[in-house]
C-alpha cells in the first residue's frame, strides 16, 4: 500500500481506538460496585469469571471467524452488536438479562479489541513497531484517563443507566472510521491455529514467554484494580464517584504521557528487557503498598496509584512492543493469544477471588498480597529473555 492510504489507515486505526477506550472505560471502574449492589460481591467475581473463560472459549476459534468473515466484516459485526448490547445493559430491571448483557457486553469488547490489534498489526513494520504500539497504547490509556472522570460525573449526576447509554453512543463513530477507511483492507493469509496451540508455540520460545507471562501478570494487577480495588476504596469510607473523579483520574496519566517516548526508546536505545523488569519491581512495590494501606486520605491512594501506572506503562508498553517484533502480521493467532491475555487474566483474578472469599470477607487485600508474591517470581522469568538492542 502507498504511504498515504497507510497513513489513514493508521489514523483511522487510532481514532477507533480512542473511542473504543472511552466506551469501555467509561462504566469500566463502576462495573463491579453496581453489579456487587445487585448481586453480591461473591457473585460478581462468579460473573467476571464467567465473562473471562467464555470470552477465551470463543477466542480459540478467531482465526476461523476471520477467514470466513474477513476482518472488516466481523468486526462491523461485533461492534453493531456491542452497541445494540450495551444500550440494553442500561436499560434492563432484569437481573438475570443484567447478567447475560454483562457477560455479552464483556465479551464483545474484548473481540473488538482482538480486531484493533490484528488492524494494526497489518501496518506495521519491525523498524517502527515501538512508535505505531506506543501511540496506540498512549491513545488507548488517554480514553482510560479522562473515562473515569466522565464517568464519575454522568454516575453522580444521571445514575448507572447513563454510563451505559453514552458508553453505547461513542460506537457510532467508531462505526464510521472503520467503514470509511478500513472497509478494503486485505486480510492475511490466516492460518486456522487456535489458542491452546498458540500459547504452546509462544511458551517454548523463551523470548515470546517473557513478554506473555509479563503482560498476564499486569493484566491480573489491572482486574484486582477494577474489581476488587474499587470494593475495597468504597469501605474504607472513601465515595465512589471521588474515586472516580478525583482519584483516577489523576493516577492514570503516566499511561497517556509514557508510552510514545518509551516505544521510541525501545526502539532506538535501550531495547525492552530493562524497563520491562524495572516496570515489574514497581507493580510489586504497589501491590505489597495496597495490601497494607487502610488510609481514606485521597492523596496517599493517588500517590499509590500513580506509582502503579508507572510500573503498568513501562510492562505494558515494553512487552507489547518486544511481543510485537517477535511475530508478524501473518501469525494472527498470537496476535490473538496476545491480545485476549487480559481476559485470561481477569477470570484466573476471578477466579481465586472466588475461591478466597472467606478470607477476603477478613482480609480485604490479601489478594494484593498473593499478587505481589507472584510478581517476585515472574520478575526471575523475563530475566532470561534476550534484548532486542
Amino acid at each position: 500500500m502507498d504511504v498515504l492510504t497507510r497513513n489513514n489507515r493508521l489514523f483511522a486505526t487510532y481514532m477507533m481506538t480512542l473511542l473504543y477506550a472511552f466506551h469501555y472505560g467509561i462504566p469500566m471502574y463502576a462495573a463491579s460496585t453496581f453489579l456487587s449492589q445487585v448481586f453480591g460481591a461473591p457473585f460478581t467475581s462468579v460473573i467476571y469469571m464467567i465473562a473471562g473463560f467464555l470470552t477465551l472459549a470463543i477466542s480459540l476459534h478467531i482465526t476461523k471467524y476471520l477467514k470466513h468473515f474477513h476482518t472488516y466484516s466481523f468486526t462491523m459485526g461485533i461492534v453493531v452488536s456491542q452497541i445494540i448490547i450495551t444500550f440494553a445493559l442500561g436499560l434492563t430491571n432484569n437481573n438475570f438479562l443484567l447478567g447475560l448483557f454483562f457477560v455479552m457486553h464483556f465479551i464483545l469488547a474484548a473481540l473488538i479489541f482482538t480486531c484493533l490489534n490484528v488492524f494494526l498489526e497489518n501496518f506495521s513494520t519491525n523498524n517502527h513497531t515501538g512508535q505505531i504500539r506506543g501511540v496506540f497504547f498512549t491513545l488507548f490509556n488517554l480514553g482510560f484517563l479522562v473515562s473515569p472522570f466522565l464517568g464519575g460525573a454522568l454516575l453522580a449526576k444521571s445514575g448507572y443507566t447513563a454510563l451505559f447509554t453514552v458508553s453505547a453512543s461513542l460506537l457510532l463513530p467508531f462505526v464510521f472510521f472503520m467503514h470509511h477507511y478500513l472497509k478494503k483492507v486485505k486480510d492475511h493469509r490466516f492460518l486456522s491455529v487456535n489458542l491452546f496451540s498458540a500459547f504452546k508455540k509462544a511458551w517454548k520460545n523463551i523470548d515470546t514467554r517473557g513478554a506473555l507471562l509479563s503482560v498476564i501478570l499486569l493484566e491480573c494487577f489491572f482486574a484486582m484494580t477494577v474489581i476488587y480495588l474499587p470494593l475495597y476504596i468504597v469501605s474504607l469510607g472513601i465515595p465512589l464517584t471521588t474515586y472516580l473523579t478525583a482519584v483516577l483520574p489523576i493516577a492514570l496519566i503516566p499511561l497517556v504521557i509514557m508510552p510514545y517516548e518509551l516505544g521510541i526508546i525501545a526502539d532506538t536505545k535501550l531495547g525492552e528487557k530493562e524497563l520491562m523488569i524495572l516496570g515489574l519491581l514497581i507493580l510489586t512495590m504497589t501491590a505489597f503498598a495496597i495490601s497494607i494501606v487502610t488510609s481514606s486520605n485521597i492523596l496517599v491512594w493517588i500517590i499509590i496509584l500513580i506509582t502503579s501506572r508507572i510500573g503498568a506503562a513501562l510492562v505494558e508498553t515494553m512487552s507489547y512492543t518486544y511481543y510485537f517484533k517477535k511475530i508478524n502480521g501473518s501469525d494472527v493467532d498470537l496476535t490473538t493469544l496476545f491480545s485476549n491475555i487480559r481476559n485470561f487474566g481477569l477470570a484466573i483474578t476471578a477466579l481465586f477471588g472466588i475461591i478466597l472469599s472467606p478470607l477476603i470477607a477478613m482480609y480485604p487485600t490479601i489478594m494484593f498480597v498473593m499478587l505481589g508474591i507472584i510478581l517476585l517470581w515472574g520478575i526471575t522469568q523475563v530475566l532470561h529473555i534476550k534484548d532486542t538492542l
